[in-house]
This record gives structure tokens, sequence and C-alpha cells, in this order.
């Protein structure tokens, strides 16, 4: 799968390396509900980055393209710190 940055997920001032690093070593991976695009899965993946920092990370799915075009990421809020469980995988 493709994975795309978009421009907005470094408003919080996380780093592409972070973003992949969170990607591809996530602790919980999970689908949210998106009924304005049928095709368009909408992720939430926390993790840790390359330096040990929890982060959250909202990416849209395209099946069609076989895309994951990551919109939101941020340092781990507090109501999300259950995720970080290896055995988490619901909110």
């Amino acid at each position: 799968m493709d994975i795309v940055i978009a421009k907005s997920a470094s408003k919080h001032g996380i780093t592409a390396e972070s973003i992949y690093s969170c990607l591809f070593n996530n602790r919980s991976d999970i689908m949210l509900e998106n009924s304005l695009y049928p095709t368009t899965l909408r992720r939430l993946v926390v993790g840790f980055d390359h330096r040990g920092v929890a982060l959250e990370i909202i990416g849209l799915e395209d099946i069609e393209r076989n895309q994951l075009v990551v919109i939101h990421a941020r340092k781990l809020q507090k109501k999300y710190y259950h995720l970080l469980r290896e055995d988490a995988h619901e909110l």
C-alpha cells in the first residue's frame, strides 16, 4: 500500500519520519466509520515513533487506489492511552 502524507498531517509538528515509524510499528490500527466516502476507510493508528514518542495518526485508506493518505498526526492524547496495550483493539 502506498502512503501519502497530506500537508495537514504536519500541523502539530510531527515529521514524516515519525509518521512512517509509527505506522510500521503500531500498537493499534482501528477502522473508524466513514459514511461520507464508502470506498474510503478511516483508520486510527496508535504507536511509537523512532524516538519512543507515542503518536496518534488518522489516515484515509482508499481501497481502489491501494493508498493510505495520512491527514492527522500528533502526540497521543490521554483518551487513547489504553490503545498502547498489546491486547487493545477497541476505542
